[in-house]
């Protein structure tokens, strides 16, 4: 029996794995095939197929949880591992805070001004900075991003901490711009111009 010719006298039209086995019934079967389609749809037929499909989508989806399991479990070890080699790798290279690199205010005091100042503009601080320090206005580039940075036993640098800087003023000698200025990067820090080097 074709699985056309099934699906024509039952109604019913099963995947290509479970006409397989109707079709292996359909052999045991002691009768022709209009008498097995009557006794596949008397008997049931359809709504056991529909309760092995929802048992067999049960076993899937559990399969499918049990193997996230496995996955979370295998890659959080994995990042561990990799975790601990990382710390290893640290402490071998002695990694340590640089000093003369990055920003030259620590960001507490950053903070601390910031709350205390008046948060400027960009076009105000660039106005600011070249009142202070002389610099040409339309040659300032006002910058909000600063790093600080950590040095191993190589004289290698790495990032340690990336912070938004707004410029700010409190007084002449109590303020903060991060800027570049004809190819140089700066930091006015408390009314003292520094170099910004990374």
């Amino acid at each position: 029996m074709m699985i056309s010719e099934f699906i024509e006298r039952t109604g019913f039209e099963p995947t290509a794995s479970e006409y397989a086995k109707i079709e292996k019934a359909y052999y045991d079967f002691n009768g022709n095939k209009d008498e097995f389609c009557k006794a596949f749809v008397k008997n049931g037929g359809e709504k056991k197929i529909y309760k092995a499909r929802a048992e067999e989508i049960a076993q899937l989806k559990s399969q499918l949880v049990e193997m996230e399991k496995q996955h979370k479990t295998e890659m959080e070890a994995r990042e561990k591992q990799i975790n601990d080699l990382t710390a290893e790798l640290d402490r071998e290279l002695e990694w340590k805070p640089s000093t003369g690199t990055g920003t030259n205010m620590s960001q507490s005091d950053y903070d601390h001004l910031a709350n205390c100042g008046k948060l400027m503009t960009d076009e105000e601080a660039k106005t600011f900075i070249a009142d202070e320090c002389g610099f040409a206005p339309e040659k300032i580039h006002i910058l909000h991003e600063v790093h600080t940075y950590e040095v191993n036993k190589h004289r290698r640098l790495r990032k340690s901490g990336t912070f938004d800087r707004t410029p700010v003023y409190e007084s002449t000698d109590w303020n903060y711009v991060r800027f570049d200025c004809a190819c140089f990067m700066y930091e006015l820090v408390n009314g003292e111009l520094r170099f910004y080097c990374c």
